[in-house]
């Protein structure tokens, strides 16, 4: 966790400054106003401690929450003063710790409690329609208390999905229960899953929470590969479903089951109704929401690569983000993409460390392009075939298609492919000198 710290005073700051090092904390300790503006308008951090017992520090707040609103601010002070700690409040400070009472395992609690908050995933920039409908019926369906499977191919991104759709939902901190549903196969399963009272066996000394219990408190359960989850556990998810209660093991009170629940898998033909209980079949089978490859999204290619090189950037503490160039981008949209978002993800990462200066090209994208005289079957995959090999030119590849130029606008903007990245620039010719007498 990346840290900015701003305290003036040495004797206050130092020990701060090497307790949370110590706690694993990456802490930046600036001691000059000036100094800790720009770091604020030209880094990335994932959060922040401010003196305040003098007004710069509230002018600093000020630039902190324009910059980056949904990340911590934590304000401190050394001289107790309502009015200035109200004033950071109001101005977006999450948190006031006052350095002479409290202690670092505090401050340290403190920043631990907010360290999801500084790890939010970014909402990349899908412009699909595809996509974004497989995104509002999720939201609608989640919004609605219902559970939903999500199906897609892997590396489609089925639990990013989750997360956003719940952060979007949650007034809270964000949180969920996540879980593959192989792992659930083991001995006392059931009290994992729904968790287990004091002296149920000799051995349990305390209540232990389980799955439900956890995602009650996060808001969202998410179970990966629902056709993986045992039979018996079935029966039980079938019954919390319908009741709206659950009872832990050993447990004669019920409880009230009140999270999101979101299940996956590749295909529901995966979910075989001879192993799996067809009551909760029935119960998730009306609720699919199915995510499309990347693929079948073209318009999502590029954007979510920008998105992708920014997120890993940030992560990296890289100020100057490269950009990719056209030979580039139609590497990118050329790729099939079998892997997904996964395999782009990874493809981009290693471009962003691959690449000299600050653009990506071509080259610097490790994927080999299928190479060939013989068109693709797909409409997609001809559209670029023919742009990549006329450069450009619109009259030769509605020539070659067959088709009218409002019908190539059409599938241009269906595809959301941009032709002008295929035309290749001129190169100039030098100019001659004037000859001299």
């Amino acid at each position: 966790m990346k840290i900015l710290l701003y305290e003036p005073d040495q004797r206050t700051g130092e020990p701060i400054y090497h307790a949370l090092r110590r706690e694993g904390h990456d802490v930046i300790w600036i001691q000059e106003y000036m100094d800790a503006r720009t770091k604020i308008l030209d880094e990335k951090f994932d959060a922040s401690l401010i003196e305040i017992d003098d007004y710069e520090g509230l002018r600093l707040i000020e630039s902190w929450v324009e910059q980056s609103p949904r990340l911590l601010c934590v304000a401190i002070y050394k001289e107790q003063d309502a009015g200035v700690g109200f004033k950071a409040s109001k101005l977006g400070s999450q948190e006031i710790y006052e350095i002479e009472h409290g202690s670092i395992a505090e401050l340290d609690r403190i920043l631990k409690q907010y360290k999801i908050l500084a790890r939010l995933p970014q909402v990349y920039r899908h412009k699909s329609v595809e996509y974004n409908k497989a995104v509002s019926d999720l939201r609608n369906l989640v919004n609605h208390h219902k559970p939903v499977i999500i199906t897609g191919e892997v590396g489609t991104g089925k639990s990013y999905l989750a997360e956003h759709v719940h952060r979007d939902d949650s007034d809270t901190v964000f949180r969920l229960e996540e879980i593959q549903c192989s792992t659930l196969n083991v001995e006392n399963a059931m009290e994992l899953f729904l968790g287990v009272v004091r002296g149920f066996r000799p051995e349990i000394k305390q209540h232990r929470k389980g799955l439900i219990d956890k995602s009650n408190d996060k808001g969202l359960l998410y179970l990966k590969d629902i056709a993986d989850l045992p039979a018996n556990l079935q029966e039980v998810l079938l019954d919390i479903l319908e009741r709206g209660e659950y009872r832990r093991v050993g447990s004669e009170i019920w409880e009230p089951f009140t999270a999101h629940l979101i299940v996956s898998c590749k295909d529901i033909s995966e979910i075989r109704t001879d192993r799996f209980d067809r009551r909760l079949y029935d119960l998730l089978s009306h609720n699919i929401v199915r995510i499309p490859p990347l693929r079948e999204c073209p318009a999502d290619i590029v954007s979510n690569a920008e998105q992708m090189a920014e997120d890993y950037c940030r992560s990296k503490g890289i100020v100057a983000i490269p950009v990719f160039n056209a030979d580039a981008m139609i590497k990118l949209m050329a790729h099939d993409w079998l892997g997904n978002y996964r395999e782009l993800k990874s493809c981009v990462e290693n471009a962003v460390v691959c690449c000299t200066g600050n653009t990506i090209t071509a080259s610097d994208l490790h994927i080999t392009p299928v190479e060939s005289d013989t068109p693709p079957e797909d409409d997609k995959g001809k559209l670029i075939f023919y742009l990549d090999k006329f450069c450009g030119k619109k009259v030769d590849v509605m020539k070659a298609l067959g088709i009218t130029a409002p019908t190539l606008d059409k599938r241009l903007k269906k595809y959301g492919i941009d032709y002008k990245l295929f035309k290749k620039k001129k190169e100039r010719k030098p100019r001659r000198k004037a000859a001299t007498s």
